[in-house]
């Protein structure tokens, strides 16, 4: 071969080098020629993004996260690796242990490769963080908040103990993250669960009352199982004048129980005697369901009772009265003219003859919930189907084992599952006032460990 033949062939190869590497990358953010079919990945190349991903999960053992696309309603899962760059909303480094489901994201990546290029944490979603002021209604498909009322999503993302769950494992006595895009929520976290309280030798304060925390206060029952937030408490009880807190701490998911014997009980049950005036004076009282001739000194029994007042043209008035004296005097004054029926429940204390009794204006979440929400659907009942054979408590209440029907109310109930030698569970249903049975089939519960 001549000298000149072989640098021509030479200059020749070199070209087509030079070709070769041209078409095998790009510029800017391009990924690489179809020419040849081979992509070299560098960092910062993308061909594909998505704007306000939910994060569904993630794999750190096989470094992949997997996504949810709102506009097309459907789950992807990318791989990263050491190029894969994450941010949060103002720019700064994050660590993949730093990501979190259910949160909202900023994404780029390869699409072809299925790498994650990156993730920035979204600056137009929104967050609630940690809170325990909430009122899910499942029913009409919105959760609210203190800041009014948001729809939540067809495919909303439910966390509870670091595995994804259902919106009724969700209880009112939880702390949430709620995290969403304009109105919509569409992922939920719960940050403080609830364990069980189980109160034994509590014979002597049925009918009394229990107090949890500042959100639970409930009238004590027979063979009791009540949802309370983990963490501890001075659990307090009442029963007429015998009055004590204990200590208690409540385990996530998990049964304690409170012996009552500690208390000393030797005082009997006391009775107090109260005189009610009324304006208007027709006005009829009624205190825990039974009529009263206010025209007489009512005997009432030591602790907490309800009073309601009715008088025609007026609107009705619903207090809850504490007893502790020998002898009160309670002033009732309803409103006239009202247009609507004003079951506000207020919590007052009774005083001793011949002071008036004032009316401060708020009890316990749990107390006006149970009076002012629910109504029982005549005629209809819930069913609780599966798991057979559990123990079913309804609002914290035993009423027998399943499969087992009750009376349709409607309102949020909470529902609890028990069975010896398995993890206690519990459920928030929500039952409208339509006029039909409903049946509930809850997955089966698993054996402790």
């Amino acid at each position: 071969m001549s000298k000149n033949k072989k640098v021509r062939t030479t200059a020749y190869l070199l070209i087509m080098c030079l070709l070769l590497c041209s078409c095998g990358s790009s510029a800017g953010n391009s990924t690489a020629s179809a020419n040849t079919g081979f992509i070299v990945t560098k960092a910062g190349m993308y061909d594909s993004a998505d704007e306000n991903a939910v994060i569904v999960s993630k794999n750190s053992k096989d470094k992949t996260i997997t996504l949810y696309n709102r506009l097309v309603k459907r789950n992807y899962t990318l791989n990263y690796d050491g190029t894969s760059k994450l941010y949060d909303k103002y720019g700064d480094s994050l660590s993949m242990e730093q990501i979190e489901e259910g949160q909202i994201v900023n994404i780029t990546f390869l699409k072809d490769k299925k790498l994650l290029n990156s993730l920035q944490l979204s600056d137009t979603a929104w967050t609630v963080d940690e809170t325990s002021e909430f009122e899910i209604d499942e029913k009409a498909g919105t959760i609210t908040l203190a800041t009014g009322v948001f729809n939540l999503s067809d495919n909303l993302l439910v966390y509870t103990d670091d595995k994804q769950a259902e919106l009724m494992d969700v209880n009112s006595v939880d702390t949430i993250t709620v995290r969403g895009v304009d109105r919509v929520v569409n992922s939920i976290t719960v940050d403080r669960g609830h364990g069980y309280l189980r109160l034994s030798n509590e014979e002597y304060f049925v009918g009394g009352w229990i107090e949890v925390g500042s959100k639970i206060i409930r009238t004590i029952g027979e063979d009791m199982l009540i949802a309370v937030p983990e963490g501890s408490y001075d659990v307090l009880l009442s029963q007429g004048k015998v009055e004590d807190s204990l200590p208690v701490t409540i385990t996530r998911n998990q049964e304690t129980n409170l012996d009552l014997s500690v208390i000393e009980v030797e005082e009997p049950i006391t009775y107090g005697t109260l005189i009610i005036v009324t304006n208007p004076d027709t006005a009829e009282i009624y205190i825990d369901g039974e009529e009263q001739d206010k025209n007489f000194p009512i005997k009432v029994e030591y602790g907490i009772h309800q009073l309601i007042a009715r008088a025609d043209g007026y609107e009705t008035l619903t207090q809850y009265i504490k007893v502790g004296q020998e002898s009160a005097t309670l002033e009732l004054s309803l409103e006239k003219n009202a247009s609507f029926t004003d079951t506000s429940t207020h919590y007052v204390t009774a005083s001793p003859s011949p002071t008036p009794i004032p009316v401060p204006t708020s009890i316990p979440t749990e107390v006006v919930t149970a009076e002012n929400t629910s109504k029982t659907v005549s005629g209809y009942k819930i069913t609780v189907a599966t798991p057979t054979d559990a123990e079913v408590y309804l609002d914290g209440s035993y009423i027998g084992i399943s499969p087992i029907s009750f009376a349709k109310t409607t309102g949020n109930h909470e529902i609890i599952l028990r069975k010896d030698g398995f993890v206690t569970r519990s459920y928030t249903i929500s039952v409208d006032g339509s006029e039909q049975d409903e049946t509930f089939s809850f997955s089966d519960l698993q054996e402790k460990e």
